[in-house]
């Protein structure tokens, strides 16, 4: 008889390259058969020892820790009773199969389901838009974290409830059904097309259509369905780039040197605004900033981003010094993104950022190009992208600005900056392979050679 060690019961990642808790299957191999079932445990695919087969729990914190060191141990109890079963079923002689072991283990762990009359099952059915707003009202509630462990993002979750008021309008207007099963790539392309022929940009059907497919995603999880469309690469989010603007060096200083002695409320937005051009924070991480965050003398400002929890060291500029002077160390008094964006727009006026900028972009299917003046384009996010484009411009180092702005991947942080092509031609003349550095060098030894 075969003695069942623990490397004979493994544990793997449903999905390993999941970018949100995956479920951990437990694995067993015998006579050329896989056994395997579901632990129901789940983890964030970076958290999980593939070697080791268990969770990290090198955290630095106790209560950080805590989570894996009881995950583990639920493995342990999974494994110490896969264990158990397999060797008391090869001293009883019965031969293993996949059903057999499966009854076993559920008895040996308590999850064997006790079978009711079939009047006594009351048949519970959540609606896809009902789920929809539970699972809203739970994460509101953080009673559901995100991939990162932390609470939702308010505009993620509102994002997820006009979804749901969309499906609503959808289910109405077409009679069709916007229940889990009903979700084929036909659908996709049908509820696409209603979409688009709403008159509705691009960009704003590919939100709905990416939240759709998270939140099928989710439920599946949650065990609502069993429809796994969500993963066809067909069903995917659409999205095109915008026509951005970003504001030059100049034109910030332009900004900086403005006179508002006789409008503080424009004076303060301005001042709140070019925080946010010199540091590349968001407008939710610059128009939070306090007194702590100011580091090293005066010189480093430091902070924890509330999108990803990830914390950045930024120089601080003159400019910048000399505004949290004027506020005697304290960032400016905020307001709110909408009415920031609404003053912004004032504030570009009066500086005379009005040179006339082409727009194009998709809506209700038909490409459309306007020019507006930049002042009107200018946004509170206008800062971060004002940040990056320069400091590239100024050939900072492309990682030491990733650093801060947090983009992991060299090719989306060069869609996200805004350099035009004469502004790239000009980067490139500076290159030794334009400006004939380069060749002249070997042409120069040929002759001495000769």
């Amino acid at each position: 008889m075969k003695t069942i060690s623990d490397k004979d019961v493994k544990f793997l990642l449903k999905d390993a390259r999941a970018d949100r808790p995956t479920l951990i299957n437990l694995v067993f191999r015998y006579e050329n058969t896989r056994f395997k079932t579901s632990t129901g445990l789940t983890i964030e695919p970076y958290q999980w020892n593939a070697t080791a087969q268990r969770a990290y729990t090198n955290q630095k914190s106790r209560a950080a820790r805590e989570p894996f060191e009881t995950l583990n141990a639920h493995l342990d109890r999974w494994r110490s009773a896969t264990k158990k079963v397999l060797t008391a079923l090869q001293l009883a002689q019965i031969p293993l199969d996949n059903e057999t072991i499966k009854q076993h283990l559920d008895t040996e762990l308590g999850r064997a389901k006790k079978v009711k009359p079939v009047d006594d099952v009351a048949v519970v059915h959540e609606p896809f838009t009902a789920y929809i707003e539970r699972f809203v009202t739970e994460a509101k509630a953080g009673k559901r974290l995100n991939a990162r462990s932390v609470h939702y993002a308010a505009y993620t979750l509102a994002g997820y409830m006009k979804l749901k008021r969309v499906l609503e309008r959808y289910r109405t207007e077409t009679g069709n059904s916007t229940d889990y099963d009903a979700y084929t790539l036909d659908y996709y392309n049908a509820f696409k097309l209603w979409l688009t022929g709403r008159g509705l940009t691009l960009n704003y059907v590919g939100t709905l259509l990416k939240d759709l497919k998270v939140m099928l995603k989710q439920a599946h999880y949650d065990g609502m369905h069993t429809n796994l469309i969500f993963q066809h690469r067909d069903f995917k989010k659409l999205v095109e780039d915008v026509d951005n603007v970003y504001l030059t060096d100049d034109e910030l200083t332009q900004l900086y040197s403005l006179n508002l002695s006789t409008n503080s409320r424009l004076d303060r937005v301005r001042d709140l605004f070019l925080i946010g051009c010199y540091t590349g924070l968001r407008f939710s991480d610059f128009s939070e900033l306090r007194p702590e965050n100011i580091t090293h003398n005066g010189r480093i400002l430091t902070r924890k981003t509330l999108k990803t929890s990830e914390r950045v060291s930024i120089p601080l500029n003159p400019k910048v010094l000399s505004i949290l002077a004027k506020y005697e160390g304290i960032p400016p008094r905020t307001i709110t993104n909408q009415k920031m964006n609404d003053y912004l727009k004032e504030l570009c006026r009066l500086a005379g950022l009005t040179d006339a900028v082409e727009v194009s972009r998709t809506k209700g299917g038909r490409k459309e190009t306007r020019y507006l003046e930049k002042c009107e384009m200018v946004t509170t996010h206008t800062a971060r992208r004002s940040f990056a484009t320069n400091a590239f411009l100024a050939k900072v180092p492309t990682v030491s600005i990733m650093k801060i702005t947090g983009h992991r991947s060299e090719a989306v942080f060069l869609r996200y900056i805004k350099i035009s092509s004469e502004q790239n031609a000009l980067l490139m003349l500076e290159h030794p392979h334009f400006s004939g550095i380069a060749s002249t060098v070997p042409v120069l030894l040929l002759h001495k050679v000769a």
